[in-house]
């Protein structure tokens, strides 16, 4: 026969994983209970298959499904249900929305909470709210000018909705199509120096430090999940986040910022040995370099999204601000809206040859990068399992060779320095010597591959963006020919002009940006590498010579 659970809570999969998401009281057929680690597999009423954790379900027999799938009347319950949280308190409906809420499902299945603390006084900072709104769907009509409107050559029909309307194209912004209100506070500027344009710096540079992972539990110990915490140096007041609040942060980063401004990438997820000591440490590791990225970005390291994420420690807030964080307006390329360059028309050509420029060397950057990831791991690899085991070949063959001499040794009654004691001492720096070689990645090639990590994910993002401008600059010519027929006006094609040209001024700040990255933090992260390797080998000498002295 079959088994069957009903799920006792909701669990949400997590995304392009064999997970799948289940919510509390639905019923699966039980296929694998042999995955491990507190994993089963199983199939949905709609036929999906995949994981989820053993403890979120209860097992029923084929009797009680065949009797849930033919239900008796259903009587509307009262308007103040009461229902019981797993650890035997009751909630009433008014309590349930504090709790039960689509933020609390984790990539793990584990239950969500922003540790309250009543002695910080970061949350002054915490009112993200939003004066960005649409005041009109059309740009308003230009004086003395009849002739056709952005709107109608808008491509695609129907209304311009929210969700999605950046996503791949930059028509809506550069059409005028959407006016939106920019607070003081979202304002971006752009600076001119050396005929090169640069985002202006943030007055108030910082730096935040991710320490302190803990395993943490919820519903006495049947949900469970790691913490990190987060302390600003302006402050010095910690925060508590876990890994699923950076996938969030990112997810809203990426949503208003992507077109314009490469987002730093998050570590990869993972199923299996979520909880070991190393793979915690190597997370942690990772997280600070995605925290650090951020802070040295000028837009980045003061926007509203990351401020909040970084300040507030009241759940209530927490949630009030994560829901206007997503509503937000300026995002894609509207958020160009927000960005305010050097009153200076640019010059097409010019513009052209710089992207394409910039274009040919992401590519470039992008394949070599990739190749020394995949040189990092061979080196890891090679370091961790063939060098290791190759040293301890040749220590354990000399130990071999002098455990045979003092046999002779014995014979005679050696006394001294024995030439046996002095082999057994050269076999064991060269198994010493295979330890060095199993620890040196954690020094060197696991760190420059963490740093290659952050690049790869930044040079996956410039795609996006110089297509966002060519397409920009297509519309523009587009809008052009137009003017040439008088389907348009003079005043409305100044108008692209200038949004073309902060779409431009945008991209050109962020190139500046990226290469005073590679200057300073590439620059740092190659010396590191060399650093560490000159340490390596000088252990290995060290304990060489060390072997050499036994012999004198």
């Amino acid at each position: 026969m079959c088994s069957y659970v009903k799920a006792l809570y909701e669990f949400s999969g997590e995304p392009n994983s064999s997970e799948i998401s289940i919510s509390a009281g639905e019923i699966l057929q039980v296929t694998r209970t042999d995955v491990g680690e507190g994993w089963w597999e199983g199939k949905k009423t709609n036929g999906v298959v995949g994981l989820f954790p053993e403890a979120y379900v209860e097992v029923m027999s084929a009797v009680d499904v065949a009797k849930l799938k033919n239900p008796p009347p259903v009587v509307p319950p009262a308007p103040s249900a009461v229902v019981q949280s797993p650890d035997g308190n009751r909630y009433d409906d008014e309590d349930i929305d504090d709790w039960d809420d689509d933020w609390d499902n984790d990539d793990n299945g584990t239950y969500s909470e922003i540790p309250q603390n009543h002695h910080g006084t970061a949350n002054n900072n915490n009112n993200i709210q939003k004066s960005s709104n649409i005041q009109s769907w059309q740009l308003p009509p230009t004086p003395h000018d009849d002739t056709t409107s952005l709107s109608s050559i808008q491509t695609g029909t129907g209304p311009v909705k929210k969700t999605g309307m950046f996503a791949k194209n930059s028509d809506p912004y550069i059409l005028g199509t959407v006016n939106v209100s920019v607070p003081e506070n979202e304002k971006t500027y752009i600076i001119q120096l050396d005929n090169f344009y640069f985002w202006q710096p943030n007055p108030h540079q910082y730096s935040v430090v991710v320490a302190s992972p803990s395993k943490e539990t919820k519903f006495k110990g049947m949900k469970s999940f790691i913490a990190y915490k987060l302390t600003p140096s302006f402050n010095q007041v910690s925060v508590s986040r876990r890994y699923k609040h950076f996938d969030w942060l990112h997810e809203r980063l990426v949503d208003k910022f992507g077109l314009v401004i490469p987002i730093p990438p998050l570590p990869d997820k993972q199923i299996s040995g979520r909880y070991e000591e190393q793979f915690i440490e190597h997370r942690r590791v990772q997280l600070q370099e995605f925290v650090d990225w951020m802070c040295r970005h000028p837009v980045l390291s003061k926007c509203e999204v990351w401020m909040h994420f970084l300040l507030c420690n009241d759940e209530k807030k927490w949630k009030s601000g994560k829901r206007i964080a997503e509503r937000d307006i300026l995002t894609g390329v509207t958020y160009c809206s927000a960005v305010f360059p050097p009153e200076k028309q640019l010059l097409p050509s010019s513009v052209d040859r710089e992207m394409e420029s910039f274009s040919k060397f992401i590519h470039s950057m992008d394949a070599s990068v990739k190749n020394l990831v995949t040189i990092s791991s061979d080196q890891i690899k090679r370091l961790q399992i063939q060098s290791k085991k190759d040293f301890q070949r040749v220590g354990e063959g000399l130990l071999d060779l002098a455990k045979a001499i003092s046999i002779d040794e014995g014979r005679h009654n050696t006394t001294g320095s024995s030439m046996a004691n002095c082999i057994g001492l050269t076999g064991g720096k060269f198994i010493d010597i295979g330890l060095l070689c199993e620890n040196q990645p954690k020094a060197d090639w696991i760190p420059f591959s963490d740093r290659l990590h952050i690049y790869r994910g930044v040079l996956s993002g410039y795609p996006d963006i110089l297509a966002t401008h060519k397409g920009a600059c297509a519309k523009k010519r587009e809008c052009v020919r137009l003017n040439s027929d008088n389907k348009m006006g003079q005043a409305q094609i100044v108008e692209v002009n200038r949004r073309t040209d902060i779409i431009s001024y945008t991209v050109m700040a962020e190139m500046s940006h990226f290469k005073a990255e590679r200057e300073s933090h590439l620059k740092e992260t190659v010396k590191n590498l060399i650093d560490e390797q000159i340490n390596f080998y000088q252990k290995i000498i060290a304990n060489l010579q060390e072997a050499q002295g036994y012999f004198k």
